[in-house]
């Protein structure tokens, strides 16, 4: 009987790792004393982990390329409150042996769900050209087939299989009942939410590890889906230009301030809606996965986050009287 896997997840000071890891990151530093160390960051579909390697730097640097699944060996320290591995040796996994399932985690929602909850979002649309608009976007197989599997990041929120779809359909439903709160335009404001990172299908592909493809990391996605709704829109008669010019303009903003990298800040209740939900459902998921990610520990407070910049709390009241 094999040996049973040593999950990220279950790491713990002193133990002796002999395990394949998917390397996120590599970058070769400086010692103080002089000479070369390497700084890794280590994943699986449970969590990640920072690696070090003081000895044969250079050997082991070009085996641990980024993207690549590598079988290490090393021991667990714990540094600053956090985990490392000082890793010995390293050798590469060849592709055909790597199971892809043991490094990406997926959505804990089928799949199948998600997608009859967007389709229901998408059917629940009043104004004909908007509903025509997603109905043709989403009748693509290509695009179909991507939306359902994608991730919504690499590293930040829904950084998982199917995680887009996940993210979508939750940040929408919230968005919809806040439209009709405020009395804005619903169907823009869905039809927003639904288009806003459709470019994420572009942007990353799923190997063992999440990675930028060459068209993300040259145009990003939200040109990339920008570009394919114009399109999309050029390709129906008499689709209204102002519903046009408000559309584009929530896709544009949606990354809410320049410093975000957003074309332009918001300038419609509805562009800023979409905006504010889409963060909103990030950094409440993310905080809710940092509380996750402790696992059954007794601890109050998670790891440092590096996404939110923070510790958590993880304690919950218990509101069972019972």
């Amino acid at each position: 009987m094999a040996d049973a896997r040593l999950w990220i997840k279950d790491l713990r000071p002193g133990t002796e790792v002999a395990e394949s890891y998917v390397v996120r990151s590599a970058d070769v530093r400086k010692r103080r004393g002089g000479g070369n160390y390497l700084a890794l960051s280590l994943a699986d579909r449970t969590g990640q982990v920072a690696g070090l390697v003081w000895e044969g730097v250079e050997n082991i640097a070009a085996v641990c390329r980024p993207g690549r699944v590598v079988h290490i060996k090393g021991q667990v320290q714990k540094y600053n409150q956090r985990l490392q591995i000082v890793i010995r040796n390293a050798q590469a996994v060849p592709p055909e042996q790597v199971d892809e399932t043991m490094f990406v985690r997926a959505s804990e929602i089928d799949p199948g769900i998600l997608w009859e909850r967007l389709t229901g979002l998408i059917e629940g649309i009043a104004d004909e050209h908007l509903r025509q608009l997603l109905s043709r976007i989403f009748a693509d197989p290509d695009v179909a087939q991507r939306f359902r599997t994608a991730p919504a990041a690499r590293s930040m929120h829904h950084a998982f299989r199917s995680g887009l779809l996940e993210h979508t359909v939750s940040m929408t439903t919230a968005a919809k009942m806040l439209a009709e709160h405020y009395h804005l335009d619903r169907d823009l404001v869905v039809a927003g939410a639904v288009l806003h990172d459709l470019g994420k299908i572009w942007e990353l592909e799923l190997g063992p590890s999440i990675e930028y493809t060459d068209d993300g990391r040259l145009l990003g996605h939200l040109p990339m889906e920008v570009l394919y709704v114009e399109r999309k829109i050029g390709e129906l008669e008499s689709f209204p230009a102002e519903t046009r010019r408000q559309l584009l303009h929530i896709l544009l903003a949606h990354h809410g301030e320049y410093a975000f990298g957003s074309p332009r800040r918001p300038k419609t209740p509805e562009a800023l809606l979409v905006h504010m939900t889409d963060n909103l459902d990030a950094k409440i998921t993310g905080m809710l996965q940092a509380i996750h990610d402790g696992g059954e520990t007794q601890e109050a407070w998670t790891a440092y986050s590096p996404i939110l910049e923070r510790y958590v709390y993880r304690r919950r009241l218990d509101h069972d009287e019972g």
